[in-house]
């Protein structure tokens, strides 16, 4: 199936329409990524540490399945920058089967794992996850950022309390982002 995919993607890059050309090369750039999937997991799992991030990053271009299992075991490696890396990428992807873990790693005790991990958090239309952010507005200055940020994001009218609380806090930055934040909450009707 995915040959034949392939056959009508190079067939349409001689199409008329420059557009055509364009996004037939783009998706088959995206295709010719899951022939290096294997040696992705490979250089995941075995690699220096350089690698092994540069791995994460790349899974990131793969529109597969396959892609998200290996990216929850690095969210759970002993290598913070590999944690932060893995908790981008699945913020991107976005999938609900990473939801769950993304949680989870908000207890990560290196403060910018959790910083990125929260900034992930707010790419899922999920109304909980304001509550669950909430708490991170209480912790350093990047984790509160990135948590009332990612609030806003979401968009969700069940993080106005926690958005109204940050508004009075000490730290200009984080009035300043609660603000901003507020003005992107839906209006209730």
């Amino acid at each position: 199936m995915l040959e034949k995919r392939k056959s009508a993607l190079i067939k349409a890059l001689t199409d008329d329409d420059l557009q055509v050309r364009e996004a037939a090369g783009t998706a088959l750039e995206l295709l010719e990524g899951l022939d290096e999937l294997p040696q992705l997991l490979t250089q995941l799992t075995h690699g220096d540490r350089a690698t092994r991030i540069s791995a994460v990053y790349a899974l990131g271009r793969i529109h597969s399945s396959k892609i998200f299992a290996p990216l929850l075991e690095a969210l759970k490696s002993e290598d913070a920058d590999l944690r932060t890396a893995a908790a981008n990428i699945l913020g991107e992807k976005r999938h609900p089967k990473t939801l769950a873990p993304l949680v989870k790693a908000l207890a990560d005790p290196e403060a910018g794992v959790v910083t990125e991990v929260a900034t992930a958090l707010g790419q899922f239309p999920d109304p909980r996850l304001a509550k669950v952010l909430a708490p991170l507005i209480g912790r350093g200055e990047q984790v509160a950022l990135a948590a009332i940020d990612s609030i806003g994001e979401l968009g969700f009218p069940e993080g106005e309390d926690a958005l109204l609380k940050a508004l009075t806090d000490s730290r200009p930055s984080l009035r300043k982002h609660a603000a901003a934040a507020l003005g992107k909450l839906r209006v209730h009707s």
